[in-house]
């Protein structure tokens, strides 16, 4: 497996995958989107977007079925992390995933928590327009010893 940073050309191949399971596209002139490749072949994308002030929304995850199973998803979500830097990173997954990011050390926190104004609207967005369960966890950075409400 390889993982790296998506290429300029490749924002329609990206967007398309995001479209064809109801995901945000992605703007990669803002956020960091990583193509992960097993052989060659593309096998999954991830994505940070800025959530505001030194915070980060870990985002956009998607292992392509043939490629699931083989640790993907956790190599994608270390990667993105250690771009983080030490950053908050949020992220809203569905909630049967929960195990693979507290694996990575996110917690759950509930949503009438003070929260960056992007993460407030996409919680919102995931309300009106996902079908399945969605979960608020955060992985606090470096410095950051708000409490976190579980």
């Amino acid at each position: 497996m390889q993982l790296r940073r998506a290429r300029p050309d490749e924002a329609d191949w990206i967007n398309a995958r995001y479209a064809a399971v109801h995901f945000h596209g992605s703007d990669l002139t803002r956020e960091l989107v990583i193509v992960a490749e097993v052989d060659d072949v593309p096998a999954g994308i991830g994505r940070l977007v800025p959530a505001g002030d030194d915070a980060w929304e870990l985002g956009g995850m998607l292992v392509f079925e043939e490629f699931r199973g083989r640790g993907l998803a956790r190599a994608m979500i270390e990667e993105l992390l250690r771009h983080a830097a030490g950053r908050t990173v949020y992220c809203i997954p569905f909630a049967d995933l929960e195990p693979i990011y507290a694996g990575e050390g996110f917690t759950t926190i509930e949503r009438e928590a003070a929260l960056p104004e992007y993460i407030q609207q996409k919680l919102a967005w995931c309300a009106a327009e996902i079908d399945r369960p969605v979960i608020l966890m955060v992985l606090r950075g470096e410095g950051d010893d708000a409490a976190v409400t579980t």
